[in-house]
Formats: structure tokens, sequence, C-alpha cells
């Protein structure tokens, strides 16, 4: 029997795919990494993880062209064998980038199946600079919003915030390095705190205590320092990390868990990292782990942040929604509605287009249930719902009328001899002869 929490780390949609199939690669024993795309081109780059083409009946492996909702639907119609990759799991993490396509209409309903199973559910997601667009932001801001509200929590890693940690002239590419080396250094951090022995265990019942259904924005924080002073420099550099805030992050968070590994740990060093810890964040529940696993003389430092979340605080924890270019959004502060999943909503999509015209794809959200929305989110909607009544079209009454189905005129035909076949007039229509009522 084996006595370590079965961890799944599922990417999806191009940077979920690439970001997995990195930690694959260094991620401890007894990870399962899975890539999910519904572009065959980057599942093709895939050699660490175990890959699967999503919507294989809708996109047909040719990815979904930022369409969200087209992603929702080939996500759903390989729901079956979704739901045997997040079988067994203790701890789910579904890592995506967020404000295209498949990463942000697959993820939540992906989340969804996985705490179906009974998994812990983290998403861990990237949002875009801001350079790429509004359109693209507002949609990646939705997209985190319905992550969380399925899943227990939700790191998020804005790729904007990681800016600051390079130089003035950073170039795209080293830009997107440093902000994607943070994330799988801090999912890898997460995981090995959780799977290999120390000094002080941290077990997965203590993450479990942290994150479970609390459906908020969290972070996670990995740093690593060297030298004599490393203990004041890792401090130094937790606190300078874009996630912390200075420390603002700390005074917020209700719960932490700190996992410090370093070879010959002191009692010093111990104490001033937690006592940095509980100097920003006094009334936080601390949970601290330690371990003397780490390579060479570095000493590394893992945070977890754990908030209790609202859907109200959503525009609090992150980014603000940019307005559209018609200068609207919505009152909720999100550019797109939550959408609750039900179990059979798209899965004839793919039948009723015939595969054939891609661009015709048209999907219309289903309304959410009562019983598939927590309680702040449902007051929300109801709120919102009442301040736009006063501005609601009236539907007209509908009245059915009778068609004039008589024919008046042979046209052409009218001054011609009429074909009578035993004693029937064909040249009228069957229902006229028979005297068959239509309306």
């Amino acid at each position: 029997m084996d006595v370590n929490p079965a961890i799944r780390l599922i990417g999806l949609g191009e940077t979920g795919v690439k970001l997995v199939e990195t930690l694959a690669v260094i991620a401890p024993e007894g990870v399962v990494a899975h890539s999910l795309d519904t572009d065959n081109r980057s599942l093709y780059r895939c050699h660490q993880s175990r890959t699967f083409l999503l919507g294989q009946a809708i996109p047909c492996g040719l990815g979904t062209g930022g369409d969200s909702a087209l992603a929702r639907a080939a996500v759903e119609s390989d729901s079956d064998e979704l739901a045997g990759i997040v079988d067994q799991a203790d701890l789910v993490f579904i890592v995506a980038g967020m404000g295209g396509g498949t990463g942000t209409g697959a993820a939540p309903f992906l989340a969804n199946l996985a705490k179906q199973a009974g998994a812990l559910v983290v998403g861990v997601a990237a949002t875009p600079f801001d350079c790429e667009g509004i359109q693209r932001c507002n949609q990646a801001t939705g997209g985190l919003r319905d992550l969380k509200q399925v899943a227990d929590a939700v790191f998020h890693f804005p790729n904007q915030d990681f800016i600051q940690l390079g130089d003035a002239d950073i170039g795209l590419n080293q830009a997107l390095e440093i902000a994607n080396r943070h994330l799988c250094e801090s999912v890898l951090g997460v995981s090995r705190m959780l799977l290999e022995p120390g000094i002080l265990n941290v077990s997965f019942a203590d993450l479990e205590s942290l994150v479970r259904n609390r459906h908020s924005l969290g972070a996670v924080v990995h740093v690593e320092a060297t030298g004599d002073d490393r203990t004041d420099d890792a401090v130094k550099k937790m606190l300078s990390h874009p996630a912390v805030r200075g420390g603002e992050m700390l005074k917020e968070a209700n719960s932490l868990l700190v996992h410090i590994s370093g070879a010959e740990l002191t009692m010093a060093e111990m104490d001033t990292v937690t006592s940095a810890i509980g100097g920003c964040a006094p009334t936080a529940r601390l949970v601290v782990g330690a371990s003397e696993r780490a390579s060479g003389e570095a000493i590394q430092l893992t945070i977890v942040i754990a908030h209790t979340g609202t859907l109200a605080e959503m525009g609090d924890d992150t980014s603000s929604l940019k307005p559209d270019p018609a200068g609207k959004v919505s009152g909720l502060g999100f550019s797109d509605p939550y959408t609750a999943f039900s179990a059979d909503s798209y899965l004839d999509l793919g039948t009723e287009t015939g595969n054939s015209k891609r661009a015709g794809f048209a999907y219309t959200p289903p309304a959410p249930t009562a019983d598939a929305l927590p309680p702040e989110c449902r007051e929300d909607l109801i709120r919102e719902a009442a301040s736009e009544e006063p501005n609601r079209v009236k539907r007209r009454k509908i009245v059915q009328e009778m068609l004039p189905l008589e024919i008046v005129s042979k046209g052409r035909f009218e001054n011609s001899e009429p074909t009578i076949h035993k004693g029937e007039d064909l040249d009228q229509p069957t229902y006229i002869r028979r005297g068959a009522i239509l309306n």
C-alpha cells in the first residue's frame, strides 16, 4: 500500500502542456503528469507526460482559436476518459494559461470532475502580460473566476508581475522563462514537501486543512539562497517576491504553510524565517515543516498562502478588469458569466455541425442551477439580476395565426384543361381534395 498521496499534474492548453512537460522531468517519484490539449501540435512535442487529445469530434485536433466555449464543448465530450485520469487521485494540480481557449474553457470543467472524484483540487493559473491585449486579459480574469468557484484553491501567477524581477529592457522570451520558472518551482516545492520525508514533516492533511473548499485565490512562493547569510537572503527574496507584495499578502492570509529545506539547518535559521513571517502575519494559522534534503549549501523556502475567498473579493485578488472597446464591464466585475456545467449540454454539438463548418459553431451557456453555485456566488447573481430587472424588455404575447393556405388562382394554368383521374382534379393539392385541415 502506497503511504504517499497520489498526485496528478494536469496541463491544459499550450501553456499548461509546456509547464507540465517541464515539471514531469524534475518532479519527485510518485507524481503522474498528463498533458491535455485540443491542438495536436503541442502534444507531439511531449515526451515525458501522458498525452490526450481533447475533442476529437469537435475541434478535430486543430485547436480552438481562443474560443473558450468550443473548449468547454470539447472537454465535456471526453468526460468519461477524463474521469479516469483523475480517478483515485488525492491531489490534482490543474495547470493552465488563462486568456486563450483550451486552458480558460476546459479548466473549470476538469476541476469539477476531479472534485466529484474526491480529490483535493488546486488550480495553477498563469495570466497574460498587459501587452497581450484587453480582450485576452479580460477573458483570463473571467476564466480565473470560473476556476476559483470550482477548485478548492487557485494559485495565481500573473506574468506581468514577474517583469519587475528582470532588467528594464528584458526580452519577451526571458520574461516568460522567469515567470514559468517561478511557477514550476512553486508546484515542485509543494509536491516535494508532501512526498519527501523530513525533520518536521508536512502531511497531505496539513495542506488539505488549509485549502479544502476555500474557493479562493492563493499563492505559492518558492525562493532559494546560498552563502553565510543564506537565511537573511531567503527572507529578503521572499518579501520582495511579487506574490507577497512586500508582506501585504501575508497580512491578509488566514493560513500559511511554511516549508524550509537546507543542509544542516539550525534552530537560529528556523527562528529567523518563522519570526519574519510571523511578524507579517501575526494572526494567521502557521504550519511549519523542515527538511535537510536541499542540494548543496542552499536553503529553500516554500510558502503556501491561503485565504477564505468570496466572489465579491475576486476583483481585489486579481488584476483589475479593463474595459472592453465599447467601454463596458459587467456588474460583477468580470468579462464572462459563471457557467455551471451540466452532464449533457454539449455532447451532440459535433454531430450537429457535421465537423465541416467550424466557424459556424455556436454555444449558449446553460443557466446555473442553485445547487451548482456556492452561497456567495448565488447571492451576487441574485443582486445582479435584481438590478437589471427594471431594464428588462417584457416579452410580447405570442398569438397563433391561421395560415392562408387556400389557392385563389392556378396562375398560367387557369385556362388549361383540368387533369381528371377517377373523378378527381389532380391539379388541386391533395389536402384540398381530401378536405384536410392543416392549421
